[in-house]
């Protein structure tokens, strides 16, 4: 995959425009005229990085067109998960009821369960106001692509359900055998309820996360996979943004 330091913008233009594709007017992804500048990406160790950086990852090789699409795919679906934050956060205020965006982070459940939704979905409840002590769900569970997960470090700090105030439990309908679940709450302003204290981070990486640990499909020098995108939700303000490295 694409070496670190072109994801984290070292050459200041060509992942930057892919990364601006929300600004375009397009819905879901970077603007035809954005991606053919990513695409023309010359294949020569010069291309616009600094001649020190391309030395210190001792990379001598251009990318390939299917790396740039990878990459520009979890922009994609980052920017995908970044609207149903913001769906929870608008129908908690929208309604009076905390919401809560909840994400499977299984350690059991059927094999195919785990295949389709462990750390690579996600799913909106909210507290039922005709059941109080209950929540309803609000969405189906999403799942990614194949071959892109959540990373399993951003979920395991997030919230025990049972750890909230009050405590919920959400049921989980394709496998009752399936869990833990973890989640973060939006409150009736908007705002995420504690815990998990401070802001949410959550990060979306090329690989799958197996009995919680998570296994890379290209990794840096490093050690780290190599093709990520991080989303942060702010506690005061409940609003999620893409964010850099943490």
């Amino acid at each position: 995959m694409l070496p670190a330091a072109f994801l984290q913008g070292t050459s200041g233009s060509a992942l930057a425009a892919v990364r601006r594709g929300d600004q375009c007017g397009t819905s879901g992804g970077a603007c035809p005229e954005l991606v053919e500048r990513v695409i023309r990406v010359p294949r020569s160790p010069s291309f616009d990085l600094q001649p020190s950086t391309f030395a210190e990852r001792g990379c001598s090789r251009g990318f390939t067109l299917l790396e740039l699409l990878v990459v520009m795919g979890i922009i994609v679906i980052a920017h995908s998960l970044l609207g149903g934050i913001e769906q929870a956060r608008a129908e908690a205020i929208k309604s009076s009821q905390a919401t809560y965006v909840v994400f499977p982070a299984f350690t059991s459940g059927t094999q195919s369960t785990l295949d389709r939704y462990n750390y690579r979905s996600y799913a909106i409840f909210e507290d039922d106001a005709a059941n109080p002590g209950n929540v309803k769900q609000l969405t189906d569970w999403k799942s990614f692509p194949a071959g892109v997960a959540l990373r399993s470090t951003a979920l395991s700090n997030l919230a025990d359900p049972a750890t909230l105030t009050p405590p919920v439990a959400f049921s989980f309908a394709p496998d009752a055998s399936a869990a833990p679940l973890k989640c973060f709450k939006f409150n009736s302003n908007g705002e995420v309820q504690p815990p998990p204290a401070g802001n949410v981070l959550l990060g979306i990486f090329e690989g799958y996360v197996n009995n919680g640990s998570e296994v890379a499909t290209t990794k840096d020098g490093s050690g780290n996979p190599s093709a990520v995108e991080y989303i942060t939700v702010s506690q005061f303000t409940g609003r999620a943004e893409p964010t850099a490295s943490p």
